[in-house]
């Protein structure tokens, strides 16, 4: 294949670039509209996917796209191969099987009474106070505390957010390259010291039994321990943070929506679903080609990097009709990219939106008359969007 290929199908999107979060969706809109299969040469250089049924068919294709040369781009620094995440089948499909139990959403429910008081105590500064920064004092808070507490991991939560969010901060920082390996490696001491201090106690808790599970016959060993504590923290906690944001901010800035859901809450569940794809905390995904292949008569070569772009997938006019539009009651509300698709798919999605729903009843059951109190900050990583500042405060409350 010629490198023409590349220019004749150029569009440069850097995924690491700090100023692309203001205007995100409506340059991923345009790169689907103008190229939809599209040559970055930022990262090392990169092919964007846009088309939802695009996304969807490479997500599917582990034989032609894998993500065991990594599942972003660019890389993040790590030392270890992350279970789950970056195995491909045959070696996958065990690894799920071993995990899906705990993340059912009957075992989810199940959780339900730890995060709802998790979520009462993020939220007492800002019923004291009557106004406050919901990123900071509740999104921050909510996630890596329950995946903590579901974990059963002994460590203070702000420290995990602290070090996890550096991690994402610095990834594709080229001032400083170096950095995001000196923040995954901070990430790796934590859980590693939480592994030491388990080893050889009674499964009291969902670290405890997967520390003495099995996969395919053999016990993990301390590489793949480490590797799918990292995936449960980064996951369990900076994309989970960016879906409660969004759809806080999703449902107090939408006229008449917080009215809605006060009448009815049977709605909650697709207004959450919508939110999800409209603004959607992860965007895209990374993959490798093992081998020639060809997306809407562009090919593509073996080694090159494949971006799976969720975010534009959220707009595509052929899957979502009148896309910008909020509609909770659009057809196939569910079925977003925001979590993933095909054995990749989140296998946390039920306890992230366990986490969106218990934060919004709980504005509806003790702060039904929040609004929002400021600027709104925006800010992208490589693969997240989320807000910075969610300023908030009572309607009823004295400025």
């Amino acid at each position: 294949m010629t490198e023409s290929r590349k220019s004749e199908h150029a569009y440069y999107l850097d995924n690491t670039d700090r100023s692309l979060a203001p205007h995100l969706f409506e340059t991923l809109k345009d790169v689907q509209a103008k190229c939809p299969v599209a040559w970055s040469d930022a990262v090392g250089g990169f092919w964007m996917l846009t088309k939802y049924a695009d996304i969807t068919a490479a997500a599917n294709d582990w034989e032609t796209y894998t993500v065991e040369q990594g599942h972003t781009i660019p890389s993040t620094g790590k030392s270890v191969m992350l279970p789950l995440a970056e195995v491909d089948p045959p070696l996958h499909t065990p690894w799920r099987r071993f995990l899906v139990p705990y993340f059912t959403p009957k075992t989810v429910e199940s959780y339900r009474p730890v995060i709802e008081r998790i979520v009462e105590d993020a939220f007492a500064g800002l019923v004291a106070g009557g106004r406050g920064d919901l990123v900071a004092d509740v999104a921050r808070k909510v996630p890596t505390s329950s995946i903590s507490a579901i974990l059963g991991f002994d460590q203070d939560w702000n420290h995990i957010s602290d070090i996890v969010d550096e991690w994402m901060a610095s990834t594709g920082d080229t001032a400083d390259q170096d950095r995001a390996r000196r923040a995954a490696a901070a990430v790796e001491a934590v859980v590693r010291e939480e592994i030491s201090k388990r080893r050889g106690k009674p499964a009291e808790d969902v670290l405890g039994k997967i520390m003495q599970g099995e996969v395919e016959g053999a016990p993990l060993t301390d590489a793949e321990l480490l590797g799918l504590c990292i995936v449960f923290i980064v996951a369990g906690h900076g994309t989970t943070v960016d879906g409660i944001a969004n759809t806080v901010h999703r449902v107090l800035a939408e006229p008449g929506l917080m009215a809605t859901l006060r009448a009815d809450r049977s709605v909650l569940a697709k207004v959450i679903d919508e939110s999800l794809r409209i603004n959607p905390p992860v965007w895209n995904m990374g993959r490798t080609a093992r081998k020639d292949a060809e997306v809407r008569g562009v090919g593509i070569c073996p080694g090159e990097k494949v971006m799976l772009t969720f975010g534009a997938g959220n707009y595509d006019p052929e899957k979502f009709e009148n896309p910008d539009r909020f509609d909770p009651d659009r057809p196939g509300v569910h079925g977003h990219l925001t979590f993933g698709f095909g054995r990749h798919r989140c296998i946390g999605e039920a306890l992230a939106k366990l986490e969106i729903t218990i934060v919004l009843e709980y504005i509806l059951d003790h702060l039904p008359d929040l609004d929002l109190d400021g600027e709104v900050t925006t800010r992208t990583y490589f693969t997240t969007y989320g807000l910075t500042a969610l300023p908030v405060r009572h309607a009823s409350r004295p400025a």
